[in-house]
């Protein structure tokens, strides 16, 4: 009865602030109703949760303020920790291809891309294409004019 009176006591007046956490879980052991001390955990669980929420928050706020660019970065968010878009849609700039017969592809915003494989793929300089974020980290290359799609990967 005695236990329970003061970890009531401790509840009311904020267990986490008047009490360290080790004390706290020493007085819920000492409870031998199994109801009443399961009530006891809970306490200090949720004390602990809203001191990590609040840390939690302040730590968050300068992440918010991070590079706002993310077309930018498209293809190499793996060098990073940001989300990025799953698609983009590019102009073609110029194209040329390599000596194993893979395109590498310069778009509009200055992004590089290469052919991975030689599979033939249609294009020309002005086309509107997409590049779309496959699984692990892949990405597809396609417009809206054919079916084809092709795996590249970016350069620059």
């Amino acid at each position: 009865m005695k236990y329970i009176l003061i970890s009531l006591s401790l509840l009311a007046y904020g267990a986490n602030a008047a009490v360290p956490t080790e004390q706290a879980i020493e007085l819920c052991r000492a409870e031998q109703n199994a109801l009443k001390r399961l009530v006891c955990y809970d306490a200090i669980n949720v004390g602990s949760a809203i001191t990590t929420a609040k840390s939690a928050t302040t730590t968050a706020t300068p992440a918010a303020e991070a590079d706002t660019n993310t077309e930018g970065y498209f293809g190499l968010e793996h060098k990073r920790n940001v989300q990025d878009p799953d698609v983009i849609n590019v102009t073609v700039k110029s194209f040329e291809y390599s000596l194993r017969k893979e395109l590498i592809i310069e778009f509009d915003n200055g992004q590089i891309w290469r052919q991975k494989g030689t599979q033939y793929y249609p294009i020309a300089v002005g086309e509107e294409h997409r590049i779309t974020r496959g699984v692990l980290n892949s990405f597809r290359l396609g417009n809206d004019r054919n079916n084809r799609t092709i795996s590249i990967g970016r350069q620059q």
